[in-house]
């Protein structure tokens, strides 16, 4: 593989980084209507809420938009609830060069050609920090899952949360926690949630958008996760789509990282993502 067809994987690891984490702090919601005992109920009872698996597996297709630029790679995507998340990137689909882990403390990301790594803590992302966003959050995101940003179990959490709908949708607005806002929108004849978004004071948002819903275990789950940062001067989009996809269990244990690798420190692939 050439050194630029590398250097892209390892690109689409890193937005998947930048897109998740952020880049500013959050705007006030705009409150529609308080919660109603019908709008509670199909939330509360949606796979959002409800779904209990607490493992997934499945290959992945990433593609990336970028700058104009569009970079594309497959993989392997497998999460064990509270314990990890990893996004392992393959070569001619065949063998894994790259690998990025969301784990409890922090984030990961190996690059296997290039032997180097980082290893980025939670603690030291001051913007993570100020507005609480964690571990437990991200895999949501992942999971399809709606979570509360002051981390109150659901569906207790819904106490409080606006809610506003047409004829198609129902949108669920969190308050304000530590500057963060997020919005969930659910699709009112299958209740399943379609899409998550993070709101920012200059005028980027984050959104993550559900697709191609397929049964798991009797419950819907998204065959299409797309992530995208927007506005603020950024525009990355990225595409996981999912095949051969599993609820089984299986041990989860973060990749080891070899004597020879050389390390990354997180400030300087902090100051890379910033300026992609």
């Amino acid at each position: 593989m050439r050194r630029r067809e590398r250097n892209n994987i390892y690109i689409i690891l890193l937005c998947i980084v930048f897109v998740l984490t952020g880049c500013s702090s959050g705007k006030q919601a705009t409150h529609h209507s308080v919660a109603d005992i019908h709008s509670s109920k199909i939330v509360a009872e949606s796979p959002s809420v409800t779904a209990s698996r607490g493992c997934l597996s499945a290959n992945v297709r990433l593609s990336l938009n970028a700058g104009g630029k569009s970079l594309s790679s497959s993989g392997s995507l497998r999460i064990k609830r509270g314990e990890g998340i990893q996004i392992g990137v393959k070569a001619l689909g065949l063998m894994e060069i790259a690998c990025l882990e969301f784990l409890p403390a922090g984030v990961r990301v190996i690059n296997k050609i290039g032997k180097e790594y980082a290893d980025v803590p939670y603690a030291d992302v001051s913007f993570l920090q100020r507005t609480g966003i964690d571990y437990t959050l991200l895999e949501s995101v992942f999971m399809n899952r709606i979570f509360s940003p002051d981390g109150k179990p659901f569906p207790e959490a819904l106490d409080g949360m606006a809610m506003s709908a047409d004829d198609d949708t129902l949108t669920v607005t969190t308050k304000e926690h530590n500057g963060l806002v997020y919005k969930f929108v659910y699709e009112k004849s299958t209740s399943n949630l379609i899409s998550s978004e993070g709101q920012y004071r200059n005028g980027a948002r984050v959104v993550c958008s559900y697709e191609e819903f397929e049964e798991l275990d009797g419950v819907p789950f998204p065959r299409v996760i797309l992530l995208s940062l927007e506005g603020a001067g950024k525009n990355v989009r990225l595409q996981l789509k999912l095949s051969s996809f599993s609820s089984g269990a299986f041990d989860f244990s973060p990749r080891k990282i070899s004597s020879g690798y050389k390390k990354i420190e997180g400030p300087d692939l902090l100051k890379f993502l910033e300026n992609l």
